[in-house]
């Protein structure tokens, strides 16, 4: 058979693993189940992405790399909003940490998140590299970040990852490897080698060939292994284990189990925001009615109409207004009047401009008055300065 994808550090580590397991996710196109330590993984790493993906310094602020994290942050794969809380806070941290670390000494890099393909002998790969450094001799520093738990100190030296890195960042770039780094976030610590040898450049060409020659050739039998088989997403299918599951219910099971935590997983989001931002809404709804009577009351004080900030100017347009709380009381003394018939329906804006006109009879007004409430209608217009004035809004409808 034919390579359906080109290989990558990660999926010949799988087949040598387990080649079923491969067969699975590769040929059959079965997906494995979101893992919340990926999901955390790629969070932290594209906060980072950001944080280097400036085109000259200085980098982004704390404040700002923060706000890319947030807005960027991976949600598949936590058992629930504890454990998804839980971790999102660890992340912060790590990057409040990170920036303080490394605020001072930044300098953009090569590229970030560098995805090459490449032949070797004669087989398709391919990687993603996450930062790739300009050393000031011309030679390049390779650096893959890392979330999980702590590494050997050396292992930095042997991993085949790092070497097939090497190959593929001094193929595309065209200079030689000085550094090869794995980066553990969670402790800080900078785990460094020298450039692979050749020997091991040629121990990556074997494995990769080997691996290539293997999938070709339809050798794709299991592997079991108690530790890692316990938690293989693919044990149901597999034929090792097929006769402990009833497959497809249990798939079924699975499936179903599957989406109603995510249809629930989500609906928990949106009601979380939803709260979030109407409360967010109702704050700045408060604030704006104190700055209105601020503003309002400034302009009244100084007799200014208009006021002008450094982006926006201010108008304002004042009417009084009565009011009628008590309805009936108010239609009584217009009746009593011999005024109803003359203003047809008893509307509040009627009322109004009957009290406006100059022909009432004093004793009636001064009665109206008594049942009225007299407000100060404050339309605020905010422009930015230079823009036409907004048209201000129609008097209320009856």
């Amino acid at each position: 058979m034919q390579l359906p994808r080109p290989l990558s550090h990660s999926s010949i580590s799988m087949y040598t693993e387990c080649p079923k397991r491969w067969w699975f996710r590769y040929v059959e196109g079965v997906p494995e189940k979101p893992k919340h330590y990926f999901s955390f993984g790629r969070s932290l790493h594209s906060a980072l992405e950001f944080f280097y993906g400036v085109n000259s310094p200085p980098p982004p602020g704390l404040e700002e790399l923060l706000r890319a994290y947030k807005s960027r942050w991976v949600a598949e794969g936590y058992r629930d909003k504890t454990q998804e809380t839980t971790y999102f806070e660890e992340g912060k941290s790590i990057l409040i940490a990170f920036y303080h670390k490394h605020c001072s000494d930044f300098s953009v890099p090569l590229k970030v998140e560098h995805s090459f393909q490449t032949l070797i002998e004669g087989v398709p790969v391919t990687g993603k590299v996450d930062r790739v450094d300009r050393l000031p001799d011309g030679r390049l520093a390779v650096i893959d970040y890392k979330t999980g738990k702590e590494l050997a100190k050396d292992r930095a030296a042997d991993d085949p990852q790092l070497t097939m890195y090497q190959l593929g960042c001094e193929r595309d770039f065209g200079a030689l490897c000085a550094r090869l780094s794995f980066y553990h976030l969670p402790t800080l610590e900078m785990m460094d080698s020298a450039r692979h040898s050749e020997a091991k450049v040629e121990a990556l060409k074997r494995r990769v060939v080997e691996t290539a020659q293997s999938i070709r050739a339809n050798r794709f039998d299991p592997r079991p292994e108690e530790r890692k088989c316990l938690w293989c997403d693919y044990k149901p299918l597999c034929p090792v284990f097929r006769h402990q599951f009833p497959t497809s219910l249990a798939l079924a099971e699975d499936d179903a189990q599957d989406v109603a935590r995510d249809c629930d997983d989500k609906l928990a989001q949106l009601v979380d925001r939803y709260g979030e931002l109407q409360s967010r809404a109702h704050d700045l709804d408060a604030e704006l009615r104190e700055l209105k009577a601020a503003i309002a009351g400034l302009l009244k004080r100084k007799g200014y109409a208009r006021a002008f900030g450094k982006r926006f100017e201010a108008s304002v347009t004042r009417e009084e207004k009565w009011e009628f709380p008590d309805r009936p009381k108010v239609l009584d003394l217009i009746k009593k009047a011999g005024l109803y018939e003359s203003i047809l329906r008893p509307s509040a804006p009627v009322v109004r401009e009957l009290m406006n006109d100059p022909a009432l009879d004093p004793s009636h007004r001064a009665r109206l008055e008594a049942a009225s409430e007299l407000t100060e209608i404050v339309e605020l217009t905010v422009t930015p300065v230079g823009a036409p004035p907004a048209k201000p809004p129609e008097a209320d409808a009856p």
